[in-house]
């Protein structure tokens, strides 16, 4: 059997391979590998105006830096405690073994940690084909900043014709935000406002691994309801010391919580004053709301 054909489809594969890597070489400027650009001063500032005021400059250098206060390269930012209010406009290109991803959880867990208060990032616009999107930009951020146009990214390595060739977006992640889903802004590249939206996240739960699982949702004015069909433990635990027990009484008094197989069942839609509230109802000890209720998946 002659191997004439397969040696033929073989380099056939391989000559495309290199078309298609000198396509790709191609469409690089010389400077698309370049990090150390400077954010839109306009853009900065309505940012800083709204979120702010930021403290840390997260990702910068000396020539840079919007803030006296910034972890330059040699810092290595991702390997540092970021604290108050963190503003970050990282490299767009790998560095290393790191990437925008890094860069997305570092944020997120700084702000969950509770050493943060606000984090906010400016990254390029590539969404639904990464992951990290779904794990924690979708379910996690307050805010996201989308912007009319491309942004024209100064410096030493500004690209001819001003605008980056890539879109980007604001991500917000904070403890204070109070509104009921994710807010979405767009503004202009010269930091102008343009238009807001809410969108609803819709259903939230809370499991346990004794098998106690709920559901809700937040409403306005931080108020949040629990679904009916909900359980919640049927013992407090001995350190729960707070007003909620009285709350929780009543509601099995009523008829609202009812005892069935070693557990407690929401038997209509309950309405509480924040989701700490609706949590502590749920697990009979006190807890922290706005990190037990999680994002369905």
């Amino acid at each position: 059997m002659s191997n004439e054909g397969t040696t033929e489809r073989d380099e056939t594969g391989k000559q495309l391979q290199r078309d298609f890597q000198n396509y790709v070489k191609s469409r690089n400027t010389p400077k698309s590998k370049e990090n150390d650009f400077w954010t839109p001063r306009d853009v900065f500032g309505s940012l800083n105006e709204r979120f702010g005021p930021f403290t840390l400059d997260a990702a910068a250098s000396k020539e840079n830096a919007l803030l006296p206060e910034y972890f330059d390269i040699e810092a290595n930012s991702l390997e540092q405690e970021w604290t108050g209010k963190v503003w970050c406009n990282p490299p767009y290109n790998k560095q290393g073994k790191t990437s925008i991803k890094d860069w997305v959880h570092k944020a997120y867990d700084s702000v969950n940690s509770g050493l943060a208060q606000v984090v906010l990032l400016l990254i390029p616009i590539y969404t639904i084909c990464n992951y990290y999107w779904h794990e924690k930009v979708f379910p996690y951020a307050s805010h996201l900043v989308f912007f009319r146009g491309r942004l024209d990214f100064g410096g030493p390595h500004r690209r001819e014709g001003g605008a980056s060739r890539h879109g980007s977006v604001g991500i917000v992640f904070q403890n204070a935000w109070k509104g009921t889903g994710m807010q979405v802004l767009t503004m202009s590249t010269k930091g102008e406002w343009l238009t807001k939206e809410i969108w609803d996240r819709e259903l939230l739960e809370l499991k346990l691994k004794n098998g106690i699982f709920a559901q809700g949702e937040y409403l306005d004015e931080n108020r949040f309801l629990v679904k009916a069909g909900s359980t919640a433990n049927l013992k407090p635990r001995k350190s729960w010391r707070s007003s909620s027990i009285k709350a929780r009484n009543s509601l099995i008094e009523e008829g609202t919580l009812m005892s069935k197989d070693g557990t407690l069942v929401f038997t209509r839609d309950v309405t509480f004053s924040s989701p700490s509230k609706a949590a502590e109802c749920v697990r009979a000890t006190p807890s922290n709301g706005r990190k037990l209720w999680r994002a369905v998946a």
